[in-house]
């Protein structure tokens, strides 16, 4: 038997394409799985980052309106500084409704006048804080005296006292001194008060203090550590050159003394021209010969006026009244040189010194006609210093005039007694005595915490001043952003 055998070709070189092929589809779909994901996880981290971003902005924007709302309300023009340190805290709300919140800083630079604010602002989880640092610095402009002021109210106590208004709109505002604003106590209708209109006083005058002005100042006489006195002069055209800065005088002028911390200035040996600075108290020694005395003076503390030859005339000038009142053709030239003399004249007031232009003065309507040659305008508002020349007394703590019995007074400028006499047991103005005090001008007491006090059978007449003589500075404060920065 025949035995066939069948042999079958077996083809090794083809390969399992299933099985790869599937392995291959597994991988790409584990790979496009993973970038997936993975892009789903990378815009999951964006959004978050641009939530956070977003909220961020949002806390940042929050900071500028806080801070935009309080430099508005530190540079508005009726800021209270004593409110502004004492503040600490304080909120702002957006016309949105959302509540911006301040707080004074404790990491400010030190320095007069710098007020440093943290204002944080927060929005979605996020925080923002801007430090602002804002400076308030003290600037003069000038004024035009309405009428004289008693802030605190004005009681006569005299039996009898005449307050008597001179010329056409004379007037007055007074402070509440018992009796509502507006009321002079102790007033006999029609026997105290003559021709003048009383009205309420409703605040808002703001006066500089002597210490804004020292810098303003002609002589200024100080005391050191161990309190003894330190003289200096400034604003002067003295021996041909322009003195801008304070300058030590080595031996202070003769006239002006120091006793018991309190300043004493003889007005009959001391010859000054311009504005005198005093530290503290000072008492003006006033003598009847000569009988001009002329002067601004500016006292950090107390001014009181004491007449040593009684029974006798007085006339005290402010230097700008010099030259309004009771000035003739024969005496303008005389005037001019006590005021701005040829040497040591203020700068801040006194026209460059000129004896060809001095010596061409031949009458009072010359000197009117060519003002502008021989002093400068009080009314420039580029040089507010000049109405400092219309003031005659300005003390912080106030001032006390002297009306000797028999004697006469004339005070020609504006008298200021800012603030509260603070523990002298003196009101911050006091008018005593048995004489007469002629005023032309203004009195000014704005410590509304102090009533003015007018003792005696003291005749207190009071009068306007004429034309320039009734502008004086006042303080201007502002405030400007120095820096801000996120912390």
């Amino acid at each position: 038997m025949k035995t066939q055998c069948i042999h079958k070709k077996i083809n090794r070189g083809q390969p399992q394409s299933g099985i790869t092929s599937l392995l291959f589809i597994l991988l790409v779909g584990m790979t496009l799985t993973v970038a997936t994901i993975g892009y789903m996880a990378s815009m999951k981290t964006m959004q978050s980052s641009a939530v956070t971003t977003h909220a961020q902005t949002q806390a940042q924007m929050q900071t500028m309106i806080g801070y935009q709302a309080l430099s508005e309300f530190l540079k508005s023009s009726n800021m209270d500084m004593a409110k502004i340190t004492a503040t600490e805290t304080g909120t702002v709300t957006s016309t949105t409704g959302q509540v911006i919140n301040y707080k004074k800083s404790a990491s400010c630079p030190t320095g007069t006048g710098n007020y440093c604010f943290d204002i944080i602002g927060e929005s979605g989880g996020a925080k923002a804080i801007l430090r602002a640092l804002f400076k308030v610095t003290d600037s003069l402009k000038y004024s035009n005296a309405t009428g004289s002021i008693f802030a605190g109210g004005l009681n006569v106590q005299g039996n009898a006292v005449e307050f008597v208004g001179i010329g056409s709109d004379v007037s007055i505002s007074v402070g509440d001194a018992g009796q509502g604003a507006g009321v002079i106590v102790g007033n006999k209708v029609g026997q105290t008060v003559q021709n003048i209109n009383i009205s309420a006083y409703n605040g808002g005058t703001i006066f500089p203090e002597a210490a804004s002005l020292r810098p303003y100042a002609n002589y200024i006489f100080t005391k050191n550590g161990a309190g003894n006195a330190v003289c200096y002069k400034n604003n002067l055209r003295s021996g041909g050159s322009d003195i801008t800065a304070e300058t030590l005088i080595t031996t202070c002028p003769s006239g002006v003394t120091l006793s018991s911390g309190v300043w004493r200035f003889n007005s009959s040996t001391a010859n000054l021209a311009g504005v005198i600075w005093f530290d503290g108290d000072v008492i003006l020694d006033l003598n009847g010969t000569p009988s001009d005395y002329v002067n601004t003076v500016l006292s950090t503390g107390y001014v009181t006026t004491n007449l040593i030859d009684k029974q006798t005339n007085y006339n005290i000038y402010a230097s700008n009244h010099y030259l309004l009142e009771n000035v003739t053709d024969a005496n303008i030239k005389t005037r001019l040189l006590k005021v701005c003399p040829a040497d040591n004249y203020p700068l801040q007031y006194c026209q460059p010194y000129n004896a060809t232009n001095r010596a061409s003065i031949t009458s009072l309507q010359y000197f009117k006609d060519y003002k502008g040659t021989f002093i400068k305008d009080t009314t420039d508002i580029n040089n507010p210093a000049a109405s400092l020349s219309n003031i005659l007394f300005l003390a912080d703590s106030g001032f006390a005039l002297d009306a000797a019995n028999k004697s006469t007074v004339n005070f020609y400028g504006n008298i200021m007694g800012l603030k509260a006499a603070g523990g002298t047991g003196m009101a911050s103005g006091k008018i005593v005595g048995t004489g007469v005090l002629n005023i032309t001008g203004n009195i000014t007491v704005t410590g509304d915490l102090d009533v003015t006090q007018m003792q005696g059978n003291v005749k207190f007449i009071l009068t306007n001043s004429k034309a320039g003589g009734d502008t004086t500075p006042v303080a201007v404060k502002s405030v400007t952003t120095a820096s801000i920065s996120y912390q």
